[in-house]
């Protein structure tokens, strides 16, 4: 493999977004973006994606450190096509030289033995993530609440020691949770929610999603959301509250704005308590873990995590801290940043 850049970038690619990660071969941290990127619209996607990470960072010749969860979209027949897919696109664009292919146990592959080694490469980023983070904390939980999913994965003697690897092993164990801060419908979340003293069935129909709740209650910058809403409209709070209002059969202008902040609140308070019970459910996996080992949190939604830690009482570290990061980013898009410093120390 070719060695000769002084650059790493770590690439997390996923079926709604690219996120990008840049370090220095001293492990520090330049840059680290997001890029919208619909796969299941079309392998063109990645390809224009690829193209708007390389203008934002001019980092075609940096070793090209991969992770990817996007071979779950539709447009592949199964997730083995989709692994390939995915790397012969990206082979267009980077030489195969390049390329690490993070393959959890099985190492780094090249991107030919990554299409025969798919199982070790599908679906792997939270790996990746929680493999950096017990290099540094010996024992606790890590949770990662991004745009669509949640990661808990437990630590143990400065090892990740997850009970399922692939997603149907996770989603049965409680370690994968599809629930995430910006992408999960809110009928997803119940089939009814309290408003103005009655409670009210809700449309079963993709009306409305959690960033609406989020935003309207100031924990996420509607700026800074690269998704679509369920109608196409914008995230400010008078929008979300009428996304709000269509999944009860109402408008937002029958009800003052506080009374959706307080919807929002009750369906934010559903969320949490999805996310606290899948904790707590994997802690009892691993009961040998102390009563004071931290959460550990990552991802957009992780102030989710940071919340939860507090019901649970116990303490809380943010993924930044671990890194002593100065970029707020970082922990944001923990997955890219994690195979691009794992590549890192696999460099002489």
């Amino acid at each position: 493999m070719t060695q000769t850049s002084s650059y790493i970038s770590g690439w997390d690619i996923g079926g709604a977004h690219i996120k990008v990660a840049r370090c220095d071969q001293d492990g520090n941290i330049q840059h680290v973006i997001q890029i919208a990127c619909p796969l299941w619209q079309g392998i063109d996607q990645l390809a224009t994606a690829i193209e708007c990470v390389f203008k934002q960072l001019d980092n075609q010749h940096d070793i090209a450190a991969i992770t990817m969860t996007g071979e779950l979209v539709d447009i592949f027949s199964n997730r083995e096509v989709g692994v390939a897919g995915i790397l012969a696109c990206l082979s267009q664009y980077i030489d195969d030289d390049k390329i690490m292919v993070y393959g959890a146990e099985a190492g780094w592959l090249k991107p030919e033995q990554a299409v025969q080694q798919w199982q070790q490469v599908a679906s792997r980023n939270w790996q990746a993530s929680a493999s950096l983070v017990a290099q540094q904390i010996p024992e606790g939980l890590f949770v990662d609440i991004g745009s669509t999913t949640c990661d808990i994965i437990p630590i143990g003697n400065g090892l990740a020691i997850p009970l399922g690897f692939d997603d149907f092993e996770r989603q049965t164990t409680r370690e994968l949770l599809y629930t995430g801060a910006i992408r999960t419908p809110l009928i997803a979340l119940s089939q009814h929610a309290p408003f103005n003293g009655r409670l009210v069935s809700l449309a079963a129909e993709v009306f409305a999603t959690t960033a609406d709740c989020w935003c309207l209650l100031g924990l996420i910058d509607p700026t800074s959301i690269q998704d679509n809403s369920a109608d196409g409209q914008p995230w400010q709070a008078d929008f979300c509250a009428s996304r709000i209002a269509r999944l009860l059969g109402t408008d937002a202008n029958q009800a003052n704005m506080p009374q959706w902040q307080q919807l929002a609140q009750w369906f934010a308070e559903q969320q949490s308590h999805l996310v606290s019970n899948a904790m707590l459910h994997v802690l009892s996996v691993n009961s040998s873990l102390a009563a004071d080992a931290p959460i550990i949190g990552a991802g957009i939604g992780r102030f989710i995590a940071k919340s939860c830690a507090l019901r649970l009482n116990r303490p809380y570290l943010d993924f930044n801290e671990i890194l002593s990061s100065k970029h707020s980013a970082s922990a944001d898009h923990a997955p890219a940043v994690a195979v691009a410093l794992l590549a890192q120390q696999q460099l002489p």
